[in-house]
C-alpha cells in the first residue's frame, strides 16, 4: 500500500499543476542542480547533472522511497552523521533485473550532497546506467 501511496506521489510530482508546499533548489559549481519538493506525503528531488537526471522519494516518516527507474519501495537507513540511504537490490523492473542505491547527507534539514547510482543486469552482470555526485550544494532560493 505505500507503495501504491508513494507512486501516486512521484507522478504528481512530475505534473506542473501538482500541489506543493514548498520547493527549494540547491546547486553546486559543478553544474549539478537539485529541487527539492516538500508535499503533503514526502519529499521528491530532481537531481541533474551534465546530462544525467534521477529522482528520488522519500515519505515523511522515511519508513520508504524510491530511485526511480531502480527501486521501487527502496529500504531507508539513516546513521547517526546525517547520512539517509535508500537502497533496493535485484528488482524486476518491466522485465530488467534493477537495483540502486541513493545517499543523501544533510545538515538539519539543509542538503549538502546527494550520490545516486542506478545498475542494470546484463548478460554478464551489473551495468552502471546512472552515476550522480553532487557534492558542497548550496541552497539558492526557492519557489
Amino acid at each position: 500500500m505505500k507503495h501504491l501511496i508513494f507512486a501516486a506521489l512521484v507522478m504528481v510530482g512530475i505534473q506542473a499543476q501538482a500541489q506543493t508546499n514548498s520547493t527549494r533548489i540547491f546547486k553546486n559549481a559543478e553544474g549539478c542542480t537539485v529541487t527539492v519538493e516538500q508535499r503533503r506525503n514526502g519529499i521528491t528531488l530532481d537531481i541533474e547533472k551534465q546530462g544525467q537526471s534521477a529522482i528520488v522519494g522519500l515519505l515523511n516518516d522515511r519508513s520508504s522511497g524510491d530511485i526511480v527507474s531502480f527501486c521501487a519501495n527502496a529500504a531507508v537507513e539513516t546513521d547517526a552523521d546525517g547520512m539517509l540511504t535508500l537502497s533496493c537490490d535485484n528488482q524486476n523492473n518491466g522485465g530488467l533485473s534493477t537495483r540502486g542505491q541513493a545517499d543523501l547527507i544533510m545538515s538539519g534539514d539543509t542538503l549538502k550532497a546527494v550520490r545516486v547510482i542506478g545498475q542494470v543486469r546484463r548478460m554478464f552482470g551489473w551495468k552502471t546506467d546512472t552515476l550522480i555526485v553532487c557534492e558542497s550544494l548550496r541552497e539558492h532560493g526557492s519557489r
